[in-house]
């Protein structure tokens, strides 16, 4: 249990620390132990190889095993930098977007308002679609998962964050409509910053949330749906939407 203890002597990152200054702790704590781990499984590679093969093939399989097992620890460290940093991830999604999707004919409004629904980090329009994609940073012990299509966070339900979003997405749809006169449904996506996302992308209570990496080819994906002159008349309406203070945040 992280607090005071009459045997040890008080951390600061642990007493009254944020839980990305604990975190921080913890990771500094286990670097011997990650490279302790790492040392062995490099060594049983080396004798293992060695043995049935040569000396030359082992010392090349133990240099993959300990550079698998740092790329591993690397991309989850990298995973939860979001967070560590105190962001949601408005910037780096928005950047991504950008450099991926917008020289391939998508256009990509950030920083609108529906009003009463709040926020709108990015809405992405194109001939597969219109998402609208939030982002969300969590701590990385946070498990998310999906079963018989019920979305669970830490073994709790999702149900209530999900219908929030649809909610969004049904008000920004019906705003759409207003302005063109015709339905544009609007998909409902979260980008995940940290986290046990399992298998990176899953699909549950009417969203998808998935990784970040995976937004762009995930989108690219969908069925065409719309001509390119259908996605400048849906871009100049929804460009119409208010612009929020979070847009100063992610341009």
């Amino acid at each position: 249990m992280i607090g005071r203890s009459i045997y040890v002597p008080d951390n600061p990152a642990f007493v009254g620390g944020s839980p990305q200054a604990v975190h921080e702790q913890l990771w500094a704590q286990g670097r011997r132990r990650r490279l302790q781990i790492r040392g062995a499984l490099a060594a049983v590679a080396l004798v293992l190889i060695t043995w049935t093969v040569s000396l030359g093939v082992g010392l090349l399989a133990a240099a993959v095993v300990a550079g698998v097992d740092a790329s591993w620890h690397w991309r989850a460290r990298a995973a939860s930098s979001v967070w560590r940093k105190g962001q949601r991830g408005e910037r780096r999604t928005a950047r991504m977007l950008r450099l991926l999707l917008q020289w391939r004919g998508y256009n990509v409004l950030h920083g609108r308002k529906v009003p009463g629904r709040g926020q709108l980090d990015h809405l992405v329009i194109g001939g597969t679609g219109v998402m609208l994609v939030q982002n969300q940073s969590v701590p990385p012990e946070t498990e998310i998962a999906e079963y018989r299509g019920t979305l669970y966070i830490d073994e709790r339900s999702g149900a209530k964050m999900a219908a929030e979003l649809r909610e969004t997405a049904r008000q920004a749809a019906e705003l759409l409509r207003q302005r063109l006169g015709r339905d544009v449904p609007v998909e409902p996506v979260t980008v995940v910053y940290g986290g046990d996302l399992r298998r990176g992308r899953i699909t549950a209570e009417g969203i998808t949330l998935l990784r970040a990496h995976r937004l762009p080819q995930w989108i690219q994906s969908r069925h065409a749906r719309y001509t390119p002159e259908q996605v400048a008349a849906i871009y100049e309406a929804a460009s119409t939407l208010p612009i929020s203070r979070q847009a100063l945040i992610i341009s």
